[in-house]
């Protein structure tokens, strides 16, 4: 997609699609690329730059207002020193910007950063902004929120999302939320110092309001985490793991997909999840510039469901063999050793009590 880093976008309202990353230069300052699709993702074309003089610009982050205006957040920081979340504007599907307001700061010698801002429109034309804030003494990270009701202009008070209780050293960040299909909101995050960066959840009836625990553990997923609400009302998350989850129950249980999408395991590469069409979803991940992976999304399956395995194909795909000598011949799976002890497994680490 791009030579960058940390890859997001926004669909337009003239139905192309707008991409951020990161440029590095070599002994300049980072700042903000942007890109434009006219072929539902596959292809990308130069089409701005966005940069702050003495400023490093990282997690770009957009997002396209009912009025077809396109906005762009960012940490904007000259480290140790400022900390901002500035937004711009866009009226021409991101040809030209021009600075529009800022969501937070942090100034002085020595203060907590703000980063990874998170823009979700919500309900009445509200838009709300997400991001990691280091700025409260006591706590070494939270994740904080703030409401524009004038489409990103001004922001309200900030609001306290996840916090360790009491204060202390664990790093709840890199939040990402989605709208799901009975009407609330998941927002999902890491937590440094958690396991190897534990993604969780919180769930919110209306995008504001939000418990005050350090939420609910997503299995198998580890650092910078990604969500997405299908139109069937699906939920999919990945993150730094590499592997894709889905939840059909919204979020009360996990799956993996195997195989996974990438065969790198993990690595912090900051993916994202887009639906590009009713039945496609677009994968993101950084590694050596902004990739991109398409998949085709499977009918929904009913639960409980049938487990079985007729093996007519001939072979025993996706069992993992312990010893033994295996054969499959017209139909039946055999263990074809008398001298020695054999197994073969298939299943799941979700799979819960049932009938066989």
């Amino acid at each position: 997609v791009s030579g960058g880093g940390g890859g997001r976008m926004t669909q337009l309202t003239n139905g192309k699609w707008l991409s951020v990353s990161t440029a590095y230069p070599r002994g300049q300052k980072t700042f903000l690329r942007l890109y434009v699709s006219s072929d539902g993702t596959s292809n990308w074309q130069h089409l701005s730059d966005v940069a702050e003089n003495g400023r490093v610009l990282d997690n770009g982050e957009l997002t396209t207002l009912s009025n077809g205006v396109v906005l762009l957040t960012m940490r904007s920081l000259i480290r140790s020193n400022s900390y901002r979340l500035p937004v711009y504007e866009s009226t021409n599907n991101g040809e030209s910007w021009r600075y529009l307001s800022n969501i937070d700061s942090s100034e002085g010698a020595n203060v907590g950063g703000l980063w990874e801002p998170k823009f979700f429109p919500l309900p009445n034309g509200k838009l709300a902004a997400f991001y990691s804030n280091e700025a409260h003494p006591g706590y070494s990270q939270t994740i904080s929120e703030r409401i524009s009701t004038n489409n990103g202009a001004s922001w309200g008070n900030e609001i306290w999302v996840v916090a360790q209780p009491g204060g202390g050293r664990l790093r709840p960040g890199m939040p990402q939320i989605c709208r799901m299909a009975n009407g609330n909101y998941m927002l999902v995050y890491e937590i440094v110092r958690l396991g190897n960066a534990d993604v969780y959840y919180q769930i919110s009836t209306n995008g504001v309001d939000w418990p005050a625990t350090l939420g609910i553990h997503i299995p198998c997923q580890h650092a910078g985490p990604f969500i997405a609400t299908l139109p069937d009302g699906r939920l999919l998350v990945t993150s730094c793991e590499n592997q894709v989850s889905f939840s059909d129950d919204f979020g009360a249980s996990w799956q993996k997909i195997d195989p996974p999408p990438w065969k790198f395991g993990f690595f912090l590469d900051w993916p994202a999840i887009y639906l590009v069409q009713s039945n496609q979803v677009a994968l993101w991940v950084t590694r050596r510039g902004v990739w991109s992976a398409l998949g085709t999304l499977s009918p929904r399956m009913e639960w409980p469901r049938k487990f079985t395995a007729d093996f007519s194909s001939g072979t025993d795909i996706n069992w993992t063999r312990y010893g033994g000598k295996f054969a499959v011949t017209n139909g039946v799976y055999c263990l074809n050793d008398a001298k020695s002890y054999g197994k073969a497994l298939i299943g799941d680490e979700f799979w819960s009590d049932g009938e066989l």
